[in-house]
């Protein structure tokens, strides 16, 4: 059984890449050490990371999930009898604290849907995926997932599935939605699958012209491919400011937890700024204080 088929006998093809993506990174740094390996080699591996990388220790963490699974699968195959790492735990402080001083204000985020790449099909596409930013906040694995299906346009709604982190909802779609994806729908989404060839009906709501299946940091470069590096927009930052600037308008926690899909209230609670934090951006944006 090549490694291949042992990752999408354990888990959803969709993570079929970034698994075998992550797992090639640690043989470019063990070489032919890798079936041999010992605890100490992984360490190693772990310090090269920190040490090197410049990554987020949730990053880091997730790398080392994946080496731990590629021995299973050596285990499973009996090319081992040993896990050299299934006991190593990285106990790195993750920062969950939501930097809400930087985000963006929604004069900001609506002055993002001006895209303007030269191709005018690719242009409301794009338009499509960035309304979906700013309006839903959806993050970009959420919006790769949407089915054609999941958009009614009579209703003015969309429903996003459930996945491992978020809960499944119904949003409603903002009035300049509903035009742009009609056409989008109607006019530009047929020129974009006409060259791709498929078994299955094409069904997803987002897709390229030469590939139907988007990940998602393919979307992400294609919002950006035409953008100053300057000017490129960060998602996972207008998701942020999405739930951010709700917050400030909404008092019941619970209604911006269930427009976000947090499982859990305190997840939400760490886009909340405090009053102290008001009163300082406020002090910052009218009276900023100037080195003479």
């Amino acid at each position: 059984m090549t490694l291949e088929n042992y990752l999408l006998k354990k888990y959803k093809k969709s993570s079929l890449n970034p698994y075998l993506c992550s797992i090639r990174k640690y043989f470019n740094f063990i070489q032919n050490r890798a079936e041999t390996a010992t605890y100490q080699d992984i360490l190693e591996y772990v310090g090269h990371l920190r040490k090197n990388e410049n990554l987020q220790p949730k990053t880091i963490k997730h790398y080392l999930l994946n080496v731990k699974i590629y021995y299973y699968y050596l285990i499973e195959i009996g090319k081992r009898n040993d896990h050299p790492c299934s006991e190593l735990y990285l106990k790195d402080k993750i920062n969950r604290q939501i930097a809400v001083d930087t985000l963006y204000t929604p004069e900001t985020l609506e002055n993002f849907l001006n895209d303007t790449h030269k191709d005018k099909i690719l242009q409301r596409r794009n338009q499509v995926i960035i309304s979906l930013l700013i309006y839903q906040g959806l993050t970009v694995g959420e919006i790769c997932n949407l089915q054609i299906e999941d958009i009614n346009l009579e209703k003015a709604e969309i429903y996003i599935k459930s996945s491992d982190k978020k809960k499944s909802r119904t949003l409603p779609l903002q009035a300049k939605q509903i035009l742009l994806f009609l056409n989008y729908l109607k006019e530009d989404y047929p020129k974009l699958i006409q060259h791709i060839v498929s078994e299955k009906p094409i069904k997803t709501l987002i897709t390229g012209k030469l590939k139907e299946e988007v990940r998602p940091n393919v979307l992400n470069r294609m919002i950006n491919d035409h953008r100053e590096k300057s000017q490129q927009l960060q998602p996972i930052k207008i998701r942020q400011s999405v739930i951010a600037n709700l917050l400030k308008k909404e008092n019941d926690t619970r209604i911006v937890q269930v427009f976000a899909g947090h499982k859990r209230a305190s997840t939400t609670i760490l886009y909340k700024q405090t009053e102290l934090e008001i009163l300082q951006n406020a002090i910052n944006l009218y009276h900023p204080i100037r080195e003479i």
